[in-house]
């Protein structure tokens, strides 16, 4: 027929497609994906219905029917789904201090010193001497201060602050929330399944113990998905270089599990229904151990279809095995629909299947399979990256040539290793996983394409594979550019971006916390590190900082010292100063530990010790003495940098500023984020031409009205970093301040 392409006559670009037998599958799966969004609103089953409706009527077919049916089934679990999630927020909740008995559905997860978990109440009491009360209430959030060896489906008791807050993490929708210290694990997870995928899961990370810590963490991911051993910074590297689905277990981490267990299990049992059918058992396990996250339950589903079709001699080809897949995840949990996580794990998978087909039969195979499934699933995944983060990695096959065969030895090495407790192996895989994050910290400063750069890319990789003489052309051209791209901030470490080369000052947006970046012509300061690795490592990247000659821990709040762990270990720094004990805090406790090992030098600055580098000159003013709260104990410091002066104030409150007086800088850094906190009188003395605040969003109310009012009272401009983004400020002779953040710039008061 005109118009209608035959199997055997399709064209070159089509040729990793599915046939329309297999279409079919994935059809269904995105009527029924459709139809599970669409039901979350009042308006959705009626119009699934009319548009299944429509589509019988009009085809009159069996395969019309089924769509139309997989559309109103969709709408019908959407529904559910927003029924449940709807009296889940409107639930009653015990408030106030209160001590709370509670299965964790999931792991503790976060950082380790604030660690965070969702949990299901089981029974509360306000008092240790009153009896305990049934509660079966909502979801709910609970964040600790440790959480100890806690695992999901283990019951814990927690004393703490409870009250009514609506949100979402994951999947799970929570209606209440909880501060606490110590979580108590007072009995173990219920049934034998998830007790033993519990056991196992309790090995593995125990036998994790030889080896490059940070290759250690990465193997944990590997294995089960666990990455709180790894840094924020890591984790952007991985993220920034499109290596971060490595520790989002999937179909990788299934196959590589599968293919051991089959191994092991040969001599006992080698006909292929049994093994589908030890399989199957041991897949249940598997998901458990990796805690059921979207692209696990994914990667299970599909194997286990597969599996069992096997078993009972049901031929089912890949793409409809995927397709039914999506239709079982989302009519069982519609919840599904809307995570960004089996979005992006359904796409992949679309595209690894493609695209592995695109150089089967080119030599060396495994490397155009390889090359080939990366592309294709980068493709895949763009229009889901864009929406959500606005980027998507350039390099990213090209990272996902060079470390797949590093994570394959990794998590085969650590795998064994870990179950099996022999250490060289676990050893081992920790080496291989170091290359893996070699490969993500070189790649990493590559560019970021947006919706316009990853047409072009996307363009010129089509034509570089569909015609032959453009290929090395187009080749050249991108390898020169992009060595370009990458040797030049090592070249020129100290040119800034956007305005802000030395000599400038950089009060970084880094959210809730204090960042402070001084560019000096001779040498690089760095004042905190705000609450986020990862956000500083971006920051570090745009403003060109390959090193930090000193670096100044004021004191020691997480909001100040977790962000440093972007810098400690990642890049030189030539010293370090520090006034913060007798405080601590686990961040802070991490992150000395971590300058120790680097073996920098620590100095405890004293009231009047100055530095000075050409045009650069810092005083010390603070502390004055050892102080009881934190706060006071934080390092003050006067900035001369090219007639300007910047006092530099942390978070010191009314005691230290009081003992402080009166310094009148040019520019000052307004103390604890604006917080109830400092003296009017102090802030009017030292309110200078410009009052910078730095601050994030928060639950504090951070900074207060009459804290603002206050500063402009006394004649400053008050620029925020929440508002504003970066807040640049060059030196008194170019008569600017230029904030970066949303490109707003400030004639600096006269």
């Amino acid at each position: 027929m005109p118009g209608v392409e035959r199997p055997g006559n399709r064209p070159a670009w089509a040729a990793p497609l599915p046939d329309w037998g297999e279409t079919r599958f994935l059809v269904v799966a995105g009527l029924v994906w459709a139809g599970t969004l669409a039901g979350a609103y009042s308006w959705g089953i009626w119009a699934a219905t009319a548009a299944g409706a429509a589509m019988v009527l009009t085809k009159r077919s069996g395969v019309a029917l089924v769509m139309a049916a997989g559309l109103v089934a969709g709408a019908l679990a959407g529904w559910g789904a927003a029924s449940r999630a709807t009296e889940m927020l409107a639930a009653p909740v015990v408030e106030g201090e209160v001590t709370v008995r509670a299965v964790a559905r999931t792991d503790p997860r976060g950082s380790r010193d604030r660690p965070w978990l969702v949990a299901r109440p089981l029974a509360y009491r306000f008092a240790e001497d009153q009896p305990w009360r049934e509660w079966l209430g909502p979801v709910m959030m609970v964040n600790a201060t440790h959480a100890g060896e806690l695992a999901a489906g283990e019951i814990f008791e927690a004393s703490g602050q409870m009250v009514k807050e609506t949100g979402r993490r994951g999947t799970s929708v929570y209606s209440a929330r909880m501060w606490t210290g110590v979580l108590a694990r007072v009995s173990p997870a219920q049934g034998w399944l998830v007790r033993s995928a519990n056991a196992v899961r309790r090995r593995v990370m125990e036998n994790l113990r030889t080896g490059p810590p940070d290759g250690l963490g990465l193997v944990a991911g590997f294995l089960v998905g666990d990455t709180t051993g790894l840094t924020g910074s890591d984790l952007a590297d991985l993220r920034r270089s499109g290596l971060s689905h490595y520790v989002a277990v999937s179909g990788g981490n299934v196959a590589l599990f599968l293919g051991a267990l089959w191994i092991l299990m040969w001599p006992v049992a080698s006909r292929p229904r049994l093994r589908s059918l030890v399989g199957l058992v041991a897949l249940g396990v598997f998901m458990i151990v990796t805690r059921w996250e979207p692209s696990v339950l994914r990667a299970g589903l599909l194997a286990a279809l597969t599996l069992g079709a096997r078993a009972v001699g049901l031929p089912l080809g890949s793409w409809a095995a995927l397709g039914t897949t999506v239709v079982l995840a989302l009519l069982v949990s519609a919840e599904l629909a809307e995570s960004l996580g089996f979005a992006l794990s359904v796409a992949a998978t679309l595209g690894v299947m493609a695209g592995m087909r695109i150089g089967s039969g080119r030599r060396p195979r495994w490397v155009w399979e390889t090359l080939g499934a990366a592309l294709a699933a980068q493709v895949a995944v763009a229009p889901l990256l864009l929406g959500s983060f606005g980027s998507v990695p350039l390099l990213s096959p090209v990272a996902n040539l060079a470390a797949a065969p590093l994570v394959a030895a990794s998590t085969i090495l650590g795998g064994i290793g870990s179950v099996t407790g022999w250490q060289p192996l676990v050893g081992l895989a920790a080496i291989a996983a170091e290359g893996v994050l070699a490969v993500s910290r070189f790649l990493s400063p590559f560019p970021q394409l947006g919706w316009l750069g990853t047409a072009v890319a996307f363009g010129a990789g089509f034509a570089a594979w569909r015609w032959s003489d453009v290929r090395l052309p187009m080749l050249t051209t991108a390898v020169l550019v992009l060595a370009v791209v990458r040797v030049f901030p090592l070249l020129f470490p100290l040119v800034g971006s956007d305005g802000a080369g030395p000599p400038a000052v950089v009060f970084l947006d880094v959210g809730q916390g204090d960042s402070i970046l001084v560019l000096g012509t001779a040498v690089t300061i760095l004042i905190d590190g705000g609450p986020d690795p990862a956000t500083l490592a971006e920051k570090l990247r745009k403003y060109r900082v390959s090193e930090v000659d000193l670096l100044v821990i004021t004191h020691p709040h997480a909001d100040h010292v977790r962000g440093l762990e972007a810098v400690v270990g990642r890049m030189p720094v030539g010293a370090v100063w520090d006034a913060s004990y007798p405080h601590e805090t686990p961040a802070y406790l991490m992150l000395t530990e971590r300058i120790a090992e680097e073996g920098i030098p620590v100095q405890r600055p004293s009231p009047g010790q100055v530095l000075r580098a050409g045009e650069l000159e810092v005083e010390v003013m603070g502390p004055q003495r050892r102080y009881k709260h934190v706060n006071d104990q934080s390092i003050v410091l006067v900035v001369h940098l090219a007639g300007t002066d910047y006092l530099m104030a942390a978070d010191i409150q009314d005691v230290a500023q009081a003992e402080l007086g009166d310094i009148r800088p040019d520019v000052l850094k307004v103390p604890h984020q604006g917080a109830a906190t400092s003296d009017r009188q102090w802030l009017r003395a030292n309110a200078g031409r410009l009052a910078v605040i730095s601050v994030g969003p928060n639950d504090y109310g951070h900074p207060v009205p009459w804290v603002e009012r206050t500063l402009a009272e006394a004649g400053a401009r008050v620029v925020r970093t929440d508002r504003h983004g970066d807040v640049v400020v060059k030196p008194a002779r170019t008569r600017r301040v230029a904030a970066i953040g949303q490109g707003s710039e400030f004639e600096e008061p006269r």
